[in-house]
């Protein structure tokens, strides 16, 4: 992806993101006033509706964040590694459990050892870092 249309992505995505938490901001005075009950219960569908344009933009800037770190090279000859860089792709921040069970279904085994070292490796190298939140997650490094 040009460095142009990244940044058009990432715009439009921080755009959703500010359009999401306004929302977010008048569902709430609008469920604490009681006044339009109805309104309140459209306006969560419209959330609903934006939400459903940011998640695919969110997806579409790891896969162009995966794809760089592919072209990388090293990537390419640790298949462990490869796979655990798409997982989290696709699926967003994952914790080694859901890592491990994307490995499982992609190459029939796993290891939590093995997967724990590459993650270390990767985040070293800049590729992976821990998400921010609850739990033990890591995902791409935009």
């Amino acid at each position: 992806m040009p460095k142009k249309t990244e940044g058009q992505v990432r715009d439009l995505d921080e755009k959703l993101d500010r359009i999401i938490n306004r929302l977010d901001t008048i569902e709430t005075v609008l469920a604490n006033s009681q006044q339009s009950p109805e309104l309140a219960s459209v306006l969560a569908d419209f959330k609903g509706g934006v939400s459903l344009y940011s998640e695919p933009l969110k997806a579409i800037k790891r896969l162009y964040d995966a794809r760089k770190f592919m072209k990388a090279g090293e990537a390419e000859k640790d298949e462990v590694s490869r796979l655990i860089i798409q997982s989290l792709a696709l699926r967003g921040p994952l914790n080694i459990s859901q890592i491990e069970r994307e490995l499982r279904a992609a190459r029939g085994s796993a290891s939590r050892r093995i997967i724990r070292s590459r993650l270390k490796k990767l985040e070293e190298k800049g590729v992976v870092k821990v998400a921010e939140g609850w739990g033990h997650r890591y995902r791409l490094v935009e």
